[in-house]
């Protein structure tokens, strides 16, 4: 099987887009937007819907080469991905006329509600699909209840990959990873997410504080206390396995795949789902509201689904699909299975999944540009 270092899907990336422009899109600022007429990297099918056409935008390299192969062996019909680098790249193409050429698309859990609320997805019809494989908990959550409008992909966590010599200990909650940033020979270390709730949400959990009814106050607040954090901040931007082997790194916010791969190259590393709360973060299948081959979106779906594809592409991507029971489905010689699964003690009922929501999202920017600042980058 082809393997590749982990992207950062989901959360853990963001776009180049302007703020302003993300507020605008999504109601959150007053003022009427021009979209853009153009975005990099598209490439459809040349087929017609009548002759069998499935176009994919999708974060990059989300499929393994094998099953779109098999997957084009079976139908007859080779699927065309274009590549996106954020929701918010996403959601803008989706309010775009050119969004209305896209037939399938793999959105994160903070985004599913703006999308189906602005009329950009359509319901799915469970008829035509066998979800009874899938994992329970990863279905009818709070960001798409019933699952009406997304199945899910695969899914993600946030947590912290440290080096225990260098931190001095354990982190076991959110408030130790705070504490040993600020320590000598950590301070200066140490790599934040650079999306808003997530540096922002450490400190409403610490605090017990739920990021999807914080309100602008609390945010604010829990903000001040990482802008004073912030001074210990080493970088916000994506985090290479390397750093963290080689010891630039010792202490970091990112999910499972990256710290699997830091791990690999570097042992004695340890990841951990801080408590009392963390993210979890899920990507999905979802339809576009014109999607224009929509039998091919099934018919792609329900292979997608499969068994066998879903073990393929966890192995591919290094984050697990939606199926259940995939742990012990694995091969036994799958290098550091726990942690693809986000390590062996997960407990799924202390995370939680943000849902970006109009009335505050704007504070979680504006403020996570204050935290950049306050570190100097």
């Amino acid at each position: 099987m082809s393997r590749r270092l982990p992207l950062l899907p989901g959360s853990a990336q963001r776009a180049g887009l302007s703020r302003r422009f993300m507020l605008g899109l999504i109601g959150a600022a007053p003022a009427a937007l021009a979209l853009p007429s153009a975005f990099p990297g598209q490439a459809f099918a040349d087929e017609t819907a009548s002759g069998g056409a499935l176009n994919v935008f999708s974060w990059p390299n989300y499929f393994s080469n094998e099953s779109l192969a098999e997957y084009a062996r079976k139908s007859g019909v080779t699927p065309s991905i274009t590549s996106y680098d954020s929701n918010e790249t996403l959601f803008a193409k989706l309010n775009s006329p050119a969004g209305a050429d896209f037939d399938l698309v793999i959105p994160s859990s903070s985004w599913i509600k703006q999308m189906a609320d602005r009329g950009l997805l359509q319901e799915i019809d469970h008829s035509r699909l066998n979800l009874a494989s899938l994992d329970q908990s990863l279905l009818d959550r709070d960001y798409d209840p019933g699952n009406k409008y997304s199945i899910p992909k695969d899914w993600g966590v946030l947590g912290v990959v440290y080096d225990p010599e260098a931190v001095g200990g354990e982190i076991k909650t959110w408030q130790d990873f705070l504490d040993a940033g600020a320590r000598p020979g950590v301070s200066g270390k140490v790599r934040l997410s650079d999306s808003g709730w997530e540096t922002i949400g450490m400190s409403l959990w610490t605090h017990g504080k739920d990021w999807n009814k914080a309100t602008e106050a609390e945010i604010r607040a829990a903000g001040e206390e990482i802008k004073a954090f912030a001074k210990h901040v080493k970088t916000f931007a994506g985090l290479d396995p390397n750093q963290l082997a080689n010891g630039s790194i010792v202490l970091a916010q990112t999910n499972q795949g990256t710290a699997r791969a830091a791990i690999a190259l570097n042992p004695k590393l340890k990841f951990v789902v801080p408590g009392p709360m963390s993210e979890l973060w899920v990507d999905n299948y979802a339809i576009p509201a014109k999607a224009p081959n929509l039998d091919q979106v099934y018919d792609f779906l329900a292979y997608q689904l499969e068994p066998a594809v879903q073990i393929s592409e966890t192995q591919y991507i290094g984050f697990p699909a939606a199926l259940a029971g995939l742990r012990d489905k694995l091969p036994a010689d799958t290098k550091n299975v726990d942690l693809i699964f986000g390590g062996k003690d997960l407990d799924f009922d202390k995370l939680t999944s943000f849902v970006v929501d109009p009335a505050t999202i704007g504070v979680y920017l504006e403020v996570q540009t204050e935290i950049q600042a306050a570190a100097g980058g």
